[in-house]
């Protein structure tokens, strides 16, 4: 049966290794949880990032105002639903 997950190895400081334990032990999660969790949210925000950036420009090529900018993320997102 082929693997659901890769294995990674990474490197972090102690002190922020101590953290990851601590908040593991905290929250009765394992370390590997926590960095998934950790890796889905920075994705998440770079993708926020990108859909922001790219309403700014059509905004600007369109000749629209900062608030439209808001609108523009709005249908970008349902637009996205919709294809997914």
């Amino acid at each position: 049966m082929p693997r659901r997950s890769s294995v990674l190895s990474i490197s972090l400081p102690p002190e922020l290794s101590s953290d990851l334990d601590s908040v593991a032990n905290q929250e009765r999660r394992s370390r590997s949880e926590l960095v998934r969790e950790a890796v889905r949210q920075y994705i998440l925000l770079s993708r926020w990032k990108t859909l922001r950036q790219k309403a700014s420009l059509k905004a600007i090529q369109q000749g629209l105002k900062e608030e439209d900018v808001e609108r523009l993320i709005d249908e970008e997102r349902s637009a996205h639903r919709r294809r997914h």
